[in-house]
């Protein structure tokens, strides 16, 4: 009789473990969605809890969201638990790791996965592409997107990656070529630069076959900025 009911807290534990990892994700909405998630993350060493966040990550690629949290937990899990270890989730959470640079996650989750993995495939193409963006070799990045379908397939991936190295020019280039603009951009028609221009980058102003990447407020910032240590020195 004693024995029977010190199993019954264990057995309620269990089934209420049991009835949170069956709770439909598709039934949640917004904040509630994220709130189950992160009390499933709480309890990040429980294996059993990595098919939700497998199925969390494929509405993140789906629904264009994002919560790095849930995906480096499943990730910890597949370090502690090998052979549970997917691939193709791993990808997908790389590819949502890219998508937020200029951000470290991708370097962080890289930390987690063996380098033996980051040679294989669907990973390897994704360090790859790491590499050409961390080093500015935009040209070879599109190159590389442009050659693998997984890219395309991830909404707002190209987006993103576009949008990123559009920051990194704006603090590059005060003035580049519009050809050059293009290719560095995967936007070799005019038309479809010019539109992006002014949909996402409505501070560069086109003239002619050169385009200005510096609004007149950061101009004018570093001139002023310019002028105060100009006078700093003449001061000396």
């Amino acid at each position: 009789m004693e024995n029977d009911q010190d199993q019954q807290p264990q057995q309620q534990a269990q089934q209420d473990e049991q009835e949170q990892v069956d709770v439909d994700l598709s039934s949640l909405q917004g904040q509630e969605r994220i709130e189950y998630i992160n009390t499933l993350i709480a309890d990040s060493y429980n294996i059993a809890i990595a098919k939700k966040l497998e199925e969390f990550l494929d509405i993140q690629i789906n629904e264009n969201t994002y919560l790095f949290q849930a995906n480096s937990t499943l990730l910890k899990l597949y370090q502690f638990n090998p052979t549970h270890l997917n691939k193709d989730s791993i990808a997908k959470m790389l590819a949502k790791a890219l998508m937020n640079f200029p951000c470290n996650d991708f370097l962080f989750l890289s930390y987690m996965i063996p380098s033996i993995i980051q040679k294989e495939e669907p990973l390897l193409k994704l360090f790859i592409l790491n590499n050409f963006l961390e080093t500015c070799k935009f040209k070879e990045a599109w190159t590389h997107i442009n050659s693998h379908s997984f890219f395309s397939e991830i909404p707002s991936f190209i987006d993103n990656i576009r949008n990123f190295i559009s920051g990194v020019l704006s603090i590059t280039y005060q003035n580049i070529s519009i050809t050059m603009l293009g290719e560095l951009l995967n936007l070799s028609d005019r038309t479809q630069l010019v539109d992006y221009i002014q949909s996402k980058q409505p501070t560069w102003k086109i003239s002619d076959s050169t385009v200005s990447l510096q609004s007149d407020n950061s101009k004018q910032k570093k001139a002023d900025t310019f002028t105060f240590d100009r006078n700093v020195f003449n001061f000396i």
